[in-house]
């Protein structure tokens, strides 16, 4: 009777340690989140299939001042034709949609896991193929949001483009080649007076 317990307890604790949802809090504004949400859907195969603001879909007077949404809705092919094949019903959940939710406490992106989909569905078998499309989907938002990122929080952008030639004086050269600016000064404070 004890080992049936031990093995009950131990079925329900591996439940509660897999979230229903994957929420990840993101280094960077959110519009710097969607765009890199983007991206690294497109670094990992994927596809942004459509984009909804959560906004448009409240009435004025019901949407919260400090809090803003947007969700996108992600395809990732080959995973999806594996799930679809072994059992149609996953597209009630397919394609994965992501919120990226711009909060007071900061910018989380948020998705249903795609293994608890496999537990609403009743099939523990197709979980190993379900774990594959979480890990490209953590991995995804985990990009989006700069986790493991060792820079600074935003991005910096190249800026080399962004000068004009036109201002710019060329360098002063004298008959003998020397440059001017080098001879310039010698280190010390030219006025030694007031």
């Amino acid at each position: 009777m004890a080992t049936i317990l031990a093995s009950i307890r131990m079925v329900l604790l591996k439940r509660a340690a897999r979230s229903i949802m994957l929420e990840i809090r993101s280094m960077y504004r959110w519009h710097s989140t969607q765009v890199g949400l983007r991206a690294a859907t497109s670094r990992h195969g994927g596809h942004v299939l459509a984009a909804s603001e959560v906004e448009l879909l409240l009435l004025s007077r019901e949407a919260p001042d400090d809090a803003r949404a947007e969700t996108l809705t992600l395809g990732f092919p080959e995973s999806y034709a594996a799930l679809f094949a072994a059992d149609i019903r996953f597209a009630a959940f397919l394609p994965i949609r992501v919120a990226v939710c711009d909060r007071p406490d900061g910018v989380f992106l948020n998705a249903m896991s795609p293994r608890e989909c496999c537990r609403m569905l009743h099939r523990p078998d197709l979980e190993p193929i379900a774990v594959e499309l979480e890990d490209c989907l953590r991995a995804v938002m985990e990009e989006a949001a700069g986790v493991h990122a060792s820079g600074p929080a935003e991005p910096h952008l190249v800026t080399e483009e962004q000068v004009n030639m036109r201002a710019a004086l060329p360098q002063r050269v004298d008959r003998l080649g020397t440059k001017i600016e080098e001879l310039a000064g010698t280190g010390k404070h030219d006025a030694q007076g007031g």
